[in-house]
């Protein structure tokens, strides 16, 4: 078979949700045949039985093909996928994600209608049932919505649920940079290289993915760390251009001293009347710190996992 699309998935020790998210693409509907491509990012190599499992079980459209990429680290295993497929039009679902049947064609449907360089979907939050405590705040974490329809936009999200069109995005490979291996954003230098080359970035809506939050991820102690480490991504961004953006970092800073002190003040006063709102407020507090604490990086990918399995 040889397809203009790839439906890309790469996991690491995480082989139930690379099952349903499989599952769920196995269920795609009017979308023609294309490739699935699992990506292995365990050393181990930890989730081949269970794709050569899935792989019987693939319906006549789909050719699904393992590849391992023993390095550890998220822009190792996306390069890899990208290497291992001559597919045009590149779908992104990670292995905690599962898509609804019209997932896929409409991604591709809005790209067909805005072709642009990388198309985004929504995602819902799905969180276990033992979450009790600050449901609206841990949804709203893992979620993506936009009150938009399908079409362009100015901004760009994460890669889990999107489409890229490699013929639309920069000639530089790999696509993503190594050295954002364990502290993640290797989407956000694509995307920022995308802007300055000219590229654009569109909303597909009805290209609805779920993401299933784990109970360990549906901590504050985890949400607070992301929330950190998301504030600190626009510092990142300019720390890591040639030369370096110092007035940009200077101004983020101040901004993140801003929101810091007034959501912290926010906070305390939600916390004294015991409102739920309270996490909210303490994430952009969080957020704001990040931009404080700059040089501190938090590595939650590549070799900084191989302690364990992927909460």
């Amino acid at each position: 078979m040889t397809a203009t699309v790839a439906v890309v998935i790469p996991t690491f020790r995480r082989n139930e949700g690379l099952a349903l998210a499989v599952r769920s693409v196995f269920a795609q509907q009017s979308c023609g045949d294309f490739e699935l491509v699992i990506v292995d990012n365990d050393p181990e190599g930890g989730a081949k039985a269970c794709a050569e499992d899935l792989a019987h079980k693939a319906p006549p459209h789909v050719a699904l093909s393992y590849v391992h990429e023993p390095n550890p680290g998220v822009a190792n295993a996306r390069n890899l996928a990208l290497a291992s497929t001559n597919a045009r039009l590149i779908a992104f679902l990670d292995d905690d994600q599962s898509a609804t049947p019209h997932w896929l064609s409409s991604l591709l449907e809005a790209h067909r209608q805005f072709p642009a360089s990388v198309t985004f979907g929504p995602i819902d939050t799905l969180l276990p049932e033992q979450t009790r405590h600050h449901r609206t705040y841990f949804s709203r974490f893992f979620e993506r919505h936009e009150p938009i329809p399908t079409g362009y936009m100015t901004h760009a999200y994460g890669c889990g649920n999107s489409l890229l069109d490699l013929d639309l995005l920069p000639a530089t490979r790999p696509l993503f940079d190594a050295a954002m291996n364990e502290i993640g954003g290797e989407d956000d230098m694509l995307f920022r290289s995308v802007r300055q080359t000219g590229g654009t970035f569109a909303w597909a809506a009805e290209a609805l993915a779920y993401e299933h939050v784990p109970v360990e991820r549906a901590q504050l102690s985890y949400t607070l760390k992301r929330a950190l480490s998301y504030g600190q991504g626009p510092i990142t961004l300019a720390r890591k251009q040639v030369p370096p953006d110092y007035l940009r970092i200077v101004f983020w800073m101040g901004v993140g001293l801003y929101k810091m002190v007034v959501n912290a003040i926010v906070y305390s006063l939600l916390w004294v009347l015991r409102s739920e709102r309270r996490a909210l407020y303490l994430d952009r507090a969080a957020r704001g710190a990040g931009k404080l604490l700059w040089w501190h990086e938090l590595r939650f990918y590549g070799a900084s996992r191989l302690g364990g399995t992927s909460p």
